[in-house]
């Protein structure tokens, strides 16, 4: 890492260069983006740590010095409630590749959280003859349940795989870790992940029938790199959920794959008790992912996908969004 220089512009002639780093809407932008991550910067790079409030402080007390630097006009610092809103619209790929560049650091990974992204047709959209209506893609955070960020699309001429890679590349989410259902395990989206340094985690199904059928091949003939089970009773039955986690370093791939960097199978299995008639079921799922170890961490990201599904059942109950009537894109 080179030293830092007296009057040094390099790292903000860099952010003022970087394409795509600014994800704010051109009109209303009150604050120059590149003058606040360099006090964002310095803050971190200071020992502050980590609050909002308190990286907010070193910027204001420090800002007349930073504007002179900097060679910028002299404005009211950003205040302590708008700091978080215009970090969020920075694309944390791009700004995590800057700041390795210019001082061969990254951006902590253990602080970059799981969201859980999957679409759900709005019933109500269904124009008369159609069976198909809009559809709203959300990035759901497993921590609490926020919605990060959305977008729709007609499912009358649209697909939602496209829509969420829009989604991804537009709200700068392809650094983070992100779960997805069975529909999303293609080569270009785990791509668009892996190439930002981000982590991924989607189900595997018959849509990809020849990788599954080696994924099973690799669990029946490969040491368990890791395992747990546990039991939850609730909702009139008793379900005992066992995850069985392969390597996938040795496993044969398609060439379509060799960019997506899969490492760990997960095999989970479920066996269900219904208390009430006393049927008995057994489901067995499989999940891909670019990680290595983290097992707890992964088991609990499979656990919490159902996140973005008990958004959408929220939706439909308490607001009645299923019922809302419109022909119109929202």
């Amino acid at each position: 890492m080179q030293p830092c220089q007296q009057n040094s512009r390099s790292f903000f002639v860099k952010l003022q260069k970087a394409e795509g780093l600014d994800l704010r809407d051109n009109r209303g932008k009150r604050h120059d983006l590149a003058v606040v991550l360099v006090g964002v910067t310095l803050a971190v790079l200071s020992n502050r740590d980590g609050c909002l409030s308190s990286i907010q402080r070193h910027l204001a007390n420090h800002y007349e010095k930073l504007a002179q630097i900097l060679g910028v006009e002299k404005q009211r610092p950003v205040s302590r409630s708008q700091l978080p809103r215009v970090l969020e619209k920075v694309s944390v790929a791009v700004f995590d590749n800057l700041i390795f560049s210019h001082f061969g650091i990254k951006l902590n990974e253990k602080e970059r959280k799981w969201l859980a992204i999957d679409g759900k047709e709005l019933r109500g959209s269904i124009a008369s003859g159609e069976k198909r209506g809009e559809v709203v893609v959300q990035a759901v955070a497993h921590e609490n349940g926020q919605t990060i960020a959305q977008n729709y699309y007609c499912g009358t001429k649209e697909s939602e795989v496209p829509t969420v890679r829009k989604l991804l590349e537009e709200h700068g989410l392809s650094g983070q870790k992100t779960s997805f259902d069975a529909l999303h395990c293609k080569p270009k989206t785990l791509e668009m992940i892996t190439e930002e340094g981000g982590k991924y985690l989607v189900g595997l199904k018959e849509n990809q029938k020849e990788l599954r059928q080696e994924v099973i091949k690799t669990s029946e003939n490969q040491v368990i790199l890791w395992k747990i089970a546990g039991t939850k009773k609730g909702h009139g039955r008793i379900e005992t959920q066992r995850y069985e986690f392969y390597d996938l370093l040795e496993m044969e791939k398609g060439e379509r794959w060799k960019h997506c960097q899969m490492r760990t199978a997960i095999k989970v299995m479920r066996h269900r008790d219904e208390l009430k008639t006393g049927k008995k079921s057994v489901e067995t799922s499989y999940y891909l992912t670019n990680e290595v170890g983290n097992y707890e961490e992964i088991r609990e990201a499979i656990r919490r996908h159902w996140q973005v599904e008990t958004n959408n059942h929220i939706r439909d109950v308490t607001l009645k969004e299923d019922r809302m009537r419109s022909k119109k894109r929202i």
